[in-house]
């Protein structure tokens, strides 16, 4: 945990005012930069950026230079539909805005860790001790951020993650270097699900997520959650990752004979592969389900179509949400990618670069504590995730939305029917109490 003296020494005041920050974040689409975002950075050797006078050999704050980015995500395996988008999304930012922000042009190095954590802490290395990138972003996966934060944080690189969702990158393991920006941890997304369930009347529910720290916390969150408000979570099941064929735990949720069924999955391939083996065994009306942000993902939209309307799942992300900043983030996107709406993946990659972009604009090129810090201050009253600031632990307070997918002019969108507001990490804890109980696991549930 920080010390109330680390973190007010950290913070570097109030960012750009909400009209400007809109204004940059949602700029009206100018064509995009001659100058790919997604270049290799240069050596930095022989980097064009002004000579500094400082005496460290960086480029002072407000006198241009480069800031270069190295961009982790699983663009290949079995997460490589979620992976791809979360490089999508950083990348939409500087294709409509230009690579340039505060006159410091942004480069970035895209590396590829299929999802896995050894390879994603060798790409982390490459990265720092060879490209000398000043900031990392990503991974994708829980596994994967806490290898590659723990990793960042000890060489003194910034990390920013878009989509991660472990509980620890700001909990225990918490610290000036790392910073999630565009998502929320597994727990505190799916703990307002649990809520939800227990209001709408479920008395019963049985869990299925993935066997390990994502789908450990997720469970726990909504577990929680429904529990607190005098439901009982009667079974939980729990299966690996990279699992394709769900026909045995759709049986194990039939014969749980549950009220409702909460199941998880991290994006990419699973969520389609268990909603086809969910409807293959005649569920869709006899079992009531909810699943998570990624499970219910544009990606399972696209797969499924009509047959998944009416779904509902559990989201700081609603694409379906009337706002003026989402419409024209949907528009954007869809006019780029071929009529495609936004996922979950390609707003935190989105988000990550318009903060990325603001903190430049507001200071010129500032690196390390100062960047995460300058971050850390925003907030807004909307942004493509709905009302967003940071707490001291670098995690998002935010909305949790109850989605259902509804149809609108010929697409599916997961449009919100429930909104619950200022969310935190703490699951209505005090944040001491919290992380002095056990980390999640299948055996400690909270």
């Amino acid at each position: 945990m920080k010390s109330t003296t680390t973190s007010a020494h950290r913070r570097l005041g109030a960012l750009m005012s909400l009209g400007a920050a809109a204004a940059l974040v949602l700029a009206a689409c100018a064509p995009a930069s001659s100058s790919d975002p997604t270049t290799p950075a240069s050596d930095p050797t022989t980097s064009d950026a002004a000579p500094s006078d400082d005496a460290n050999g960086e480029t002072p704050a407000g006198e241009g230079g480069t800031l270069k980015v190295g961009y982790i995500s699983p663009i290949t395996g079995n997460f490589a539909i979620a992976g791809q988008e979360m490089v999508d999304g950083w990348n939409l930012f500087w294709e409509i805005n230009g690579s340039e922000a505060g006159g410091v042009t942004v480069e970035t190095i895209v590396e590829d860790d299929a999802g896995n954590p050894e390879l994603s802490l060798t790409k982390a290395r490459k990265l720092v001790e060879s490209d000398g990138v000043d900031v990392v972003v990503g991974p994708l996966l829980a596994n994967t951020a806490l290898a590659t934060a723990a990793y960042t944080s000890s060489v003194g690189v910034p990390n920013l993650h878009p989509v991660a969702a472990a509980d620890d990158l700001t909990q225990r393991e918490a610290n000036d270097l790392t910073l999630r920006t565009g998502s929320m941890s597994g727990s505190q997304m799916n703990y307002p699900g649990g809520v939800w369930a227990a209001e709408e009347g479920h008395k019963t529910a049985v869990t299925l997520c993935p066997d390990y720290a994502f789908g450990w916390e997720s469970c726990a969150g909504f577990k929680q959650g429904f529990e607190q408000n005098g439901g009982e979570v009667v079974s939980q099941i729990w299966y690996p990752n990279g699992t394709s064929d769900f026909a045995t735990y759709v049986s194990q949720i039939q014969a749980a004979n549950a009220d409702i069924a909460f199941v998880v999955t991290a994006g990419g391939a699973p969520g389609p592969d268990f909603l086809r083996s969910f409807m293959g065994l005649g569920l869709t009306d006899s079992q009531d389900l909810v699943m998570n942000c990624c499970g219910m993902d544009q990606a399972t939209l696209r797969a499924l179509g009509d047959e998944v309307l009416g779904f509902k799942s559990i989201s700081y992300w609603a694409e379906g949400r009337q706002s003026p900043v989402v419409e024209e983030f949907n528009n954007a996107y869809a006019e780029r990618y071929e009529g495609k709406i936004p996922s979950a993946n390609v707003a935190g990659g989105y988000m990550t670069a318009s903060l990325v972009a603001k903190v430049l604009e507001e200071n010129g090129l500032v690196t390390g504590e100062d960047l995460v810090a300058a971050i850390g201050d925003a907030s807004f009253e909307d942004s493509v995730l709905g009302k967003v600031s940071w707490d001291e632990y670098n995690n998002t307070v935010g909305s949790v939305y109850i989605r259902e997918v509804q149809e609108r002019d010929g697409k599916l969108y997961n449009v919100p029917i429930r909104e619950f507001n200022d969310v935190d990490q703490w699951l209505g804890l005090d944040p001491d109490e919290a992380m002095a109980r056990e980390t999640y696991s299948q055996s400690f549930q909270g």
